[in-house]
C-alpha cells in the first residue's frame, strides 16, 4: 500500500485498544510497496488481516503497479475505514495525459468487520442466527461507532457509516434490520429486542426524552439508509401526507415532529428571554434576533393537540406580551409571493405555494417557494440560503450552538428564559439533521461529496 519502511502511524484512544499501522520490516531495508496492522491486545503486538471478507466494500483498482510511495494516512471519523494516499509513479502513466493531471489516488481500505479491539456484541447473533461472524464485527463496530456520536459536542460526520450501512441494506437485508432495530432499542433505552414494535403514544413518549443528539442520529439513519429508497425522504423529495405506514416512517415523523417542536420552543424562550432583558433595561443588540415567531405560532395551533403543554404554555406568555414583542423579535404574519405577489398562507413548514383558500383569488399558477427549516419563514429568492444534503431542507436563518447542545426539552426544569445563551455564534448546522449544511452549487459544478 506504499507505506514507507520506517513509517509508523499508532492511533491511540481510537480504539480501546491502540491501533499501529506500519509496513512489514523484512530482513533487507527495502520499500515492500505493501501495509500492515497490528492490534496491541494483552500487552502482545499481533498482526491482523486489513481486508475483511466484506466483498462488497472492497476496492476492485488494483493500484500497486502504478503507484509510487505513501503521502500519508488517515482514519474515517466513524473509523470503519482508513484512506490512503499514494502518490503516482509518473514513469507509468500516459505521458500526454495522466502524467499531467493526476498526482495522487485515494484508496480506501474497510476494517469495520474485523477485530479491533471491541467486545464482540453477540446480542446480535440472538436476534438474528442468519448473521456470520464476519456480520457480527461488523455490527458491535458500528454500534460503537454510532455510540461515540451520542456526545452532543462531537460534529456530526457519519459518512463512512451510512455506506457501510447502506451496502448492509443491499447485501443483508435482514441482517441491518435486525441490526437498526437493536440500536433504536439502545438509543431509546429500551430493553427488549423487537422493542421498536410498539404502540404510538409509547414510542413518542421515549423520543420526547431522548437527547437532541440521539434524535439527530435517529433521523440521519432513517433518511439515509432505512428510507432512502423512498423518493419522498429523499433530498428534494416531495414531502406532504405520506400513505406508508411502516415502522421506519413513523419514528421519522415523531422524531423530526420532536425536534421541530423543540426548535420552536427554543425560538418562543429566546422572545422571553429577550422582553424579560428589555424590561431590566438591558441591551439585547448582541443576542441572537428570533425571527418566524407568527408562522411557528401557526405551526403550533396546527399541532395543539400533539405538542407538550410546555410549549402551549410559551405561546400564551408571548401573547400576553402585547406591543412589546415588535421590539425582540420579528413577527409577521402577511406573507406574499416574490414572483407573483400572492398571497402565502402557511400550511406546511417546509414547502409554500402562493394563493389564498379563496378560489377567486388564487392564481393560475400556483409557484412552490421554500420555507426555513430553522424559522419556517418563506426564503428569500434574493439572498442566498444554506441546504441540507440530508433532508433536503434550506435554512435561512441560522440557529445558535447553543440549541444543537442542549439535551433536554427547552425550559425544563434546569431551564428558564433568561439562563439559555443566546450571545453563542450561530452555526451553519441543519436544526433537524445536526449536519453541516452547505451552500447549493449549480449541476455543472464537481459534486461536493466526499465520495
Amino acid at each position: 500500500m506504499g507505506v514507507n519502511l520506517y513509517t509508523r502511524i499508532t492511533f491511540t484512544g481510537v480504539y480501546h485498544q491502540p491501533y499501529v499501522i506500519s509496513n512489514r520490516k523484512r530482513q533487507r531495508p527495502i520499500e515492500d510497496n505493501s501495509a500492515h496492522c497490528w492490534i496491541i491486545e494483552k500487552q502482545k503486538l499481533e498482526e491482523i488481516p486489513v481486508h475483511t471478507n466484506f466483498q462488497e466494500l472492497k476496492e476492485l483498482t488494483d493500484l500497486s503497479e502504478v503507484s509510487d510511495q505513501c503521502f500519508g494516512l488517515s482514519i474515517a471519523p466513524g473509523q470503519l475505514m482508513i484512506a490512503v494516499v499514494r502518490t503516482l509513479d509518473p514513469n507509468l502513466l500516459d505521458q500526454m495525459y495522466q502524467a499531467r493531471t493526476q498526482k495522487a489516488v485515494v484508496e480506501f481500505i474497510w476494517i469495520g468487520g474485523q477485530f479491533l479491539g471491541l467486545p464482540l456484541d453477540k446480542g446480535i447473533y440472538i436476534c438474528s442466527p442468519q448473521s456470520g461472524t464476519d456480520f457480527l464485527w461488523w455490527g458491535s463496530n458500528i454500534f460503537w461507532s454510532l455510540k461515540k456520536y451520542e456526545n452532543g459536542e462531537r460534529g456530526l460526520i457519519l459518512w463512512d457509516i451510512i455506506v457501510a450501512l447502506q451496502v448492509l441494506k443491499k447485501s443483508a437485508p435482514a441482517f441491518l434490520e435486525t441490526l437498526m432495530h437493536k440500536w433504536v432499542s439502545s438509543l431509546l433505552s429500551y430493553d427488549q429486542c423487537d422493542s421498536i414494535i410498539i404502540s404510538h403514544r409509547s414510542r413518542n413518549d421515549m423520543i420526547s426524552k431522548a437527547s437532541l443528539r440521539k434524535l439527530h442520529l435517529l433521523n440521519i439513519v432513517c433518511r439515509k439508509v432505512m428510507l432512502s429508497d423512498h423518493p419522498q425522504y429523499s433530498p428534494g423529495g416531495e414531502e406532504g401526507n405520506n400513505a406508508a405506514t411502516d415502522l421506519w416512517t413513523n419514528l421519522l415523523v415523531s422524531s423530526e415532529t420532536e425536534v421541530r417542536e423543540r426548535l420552536v420552543a427554543f425560538t418562543f424562550a429566546a422572545v422571553l428571554g429577550r422582553i424579560s432583558y428589555l424590561r431590566k433595561g438591558v441591551s439585547n443588540d448582541n443576542r441572537w434576533f428570533p425571527v418566524g415567531i407568527a408562522q411557528m405560532d401557526s405551526w403550533v395551533f396546527m399541532n395543539s393537540e400533539e405538542v407538550h403543554n410546555q410549549l402551549k404554555s410559551l405561546k400564551s406568555r408571548i401573547k400576553d406580551s402585547g406591543s412589546r414583542i415588535d421590539s425582540v423579535c420579528e413577527y409577521s404574519v402577511e406573507e406574499t409571493c416574490p414572483y407573483c405577489s400572492a398571497l402565502v398562507r402557511f400550511e406546511l413548514p417546509d414547502v409554500a405555494f402562493c394563493g389564498s383558500g379563496d378560489p377567486a383569488t388564487v392564481p393560475a399558477e400556483r409557484h412552490r417557494l421554500s420555507r426555513c427549516s430553522a424559522s419556517m419563514r418563506l426564503c428569500s429568492v434574493l439572498q442566498p440560503a444554506w441546504h441540507c444534503a440530508c433532508c433536503g431542507g434550506m435554512v435561512e436563518k441560522l440557529v445558535p450552538e447553543t440549541f444543537f447542545t442542549m439535551s433536554a426539552y427547552p425550559l425544563d426544569a434546569d431551564h428558564d428564559s433568561e439562563s439559555l445563551c443566546l450571545s453563542a455564534p450561530a452555526v451553519p448546522l441543519c436544526p433537524l439533521c445536526g449536519v453541516v449544511l452547505q451552500r447549493p452549487t449549480p449541476a455543472f459544478l464537481l459534486s461536493v461529496s466526499p465520495l
